[in-house]
């Protein structure tokens, strides 16, 4: 059964369940996520929460889809890099 946490973002409680994540997990994405909101309140004039909640949304999906897109490229340059060296092992081998 998970557990209940209570974490605080943006001056607002909110009661979380853990599911299978820690406790201790589950207050770093609450601190993450209110990090977030505090640094667009200084940096818009927007007053509202819901309005300050989306920027930070999209602030936060923004940075996802930039890690998946350098993890795909990595993961493309390696694989890559590896079939060379796995080609030239081979032709050493053939010869």
């Amino acid at each position: 059964m998970a557990d209940d946490i209570e974490v605080e973002i943006y001056g607002q409680a909110f009661r979380i369940a853990t599911g299978d994540a820690t406790p201790e997990y589950i207050q770093r994405l609450a601190s993450y996520v209110d990090e977030r909101m505090r640094a667009i309140a200084v940096t818009t004039r927007t007053t509202s929460v819901n309005r300050m909640a989306i920027l930070a949304a999209l602030n936060i999906a923004d940075d996802l889809l930039k890690l998946q897109e350098s993890y795909e490229q990595s993961s493309q340059l390696f694989n890559s890099k590896t079939d060379h060296l796995i080609a030239l092992v081979q032709e050493q081998f053939a010869e």
